[in-house]
């Protein structure tokens, strides 16, 4: 039996990560990207026959999509990462056969695999859904010696489980 332990703690870095993949990989993240092209499209091919209130709602769409939206989702990982206690404290996690058992302090248990619904394998993170609402953050930069055999191992035992992210491994 092969298993891995170890202990992380959820920042604010792996918070904005979580926010920003679950944002922009989406449908909305989608329509807020594409709005912002065509909008940078539309405003560099017809500046000089838009009127300067044109322009103005041009730059704000733009400047929204691409700039205060990921500086707000930033802010509000931090107040997260600061405020609520779950992410306080480390967090100790197992990754066997079974599946993950994840406690902190004398909360928690095991999360079966069966129960897992979606896995994705970022440069520096695992996002493990256990539903549309519940999700567990693995931060790979806190245990960089084991994150390729942790990537391995979690694609060995995730067996009937749907992987998101890099299928050839990890960017470095």
């Amino acid at each position: 039996m092969e298993n891995k332990k170890f202990v992380t703690k959820t920042t604010a870095a792996d918070l904005f990560r979580f926010q920003v993949y679950h944002t922009y990989c989406g449908i909305m993240g989608f329509l807020m990207v594409l709005l912002a092209v065509v909008v940078l499209v539309d405003l560099i091919g017809n500046f000089n026959s838009m009127s300067n209130g044109t322009k103005v709602i041009c730059v704000f769409l733009i400047v929204w999509a691409a700039i205060l939206n990921p500086v707000n989702m930033y802010f509000r990982a931090k107040k997260q990462a600061q405020t609520v206690e779950l992410f306080k404290n480390p967090i100790d996690l197992e990754i066997d056969e079974k599946g993950l058992t994840i406690t902190q302090g004398e909360n928690g248990g095991l999360v079966e695999w069966k129960n897992i619904t979606k896995i994705v394998i970022l440069k520096k993170l695992v996002i493990f859904y256990m539903g549309k609402v519940r999700a567990h953050l693995l931060p790979l930069d806190q245990i960089p010696e084991e994150a390729d055999e942790v990537v391995e191992l979690v694609k060995k035992y995730a067996v009937g489980v749907k992987l998101a992210g890099r299928k050839k491994g990890r960017r470095k």
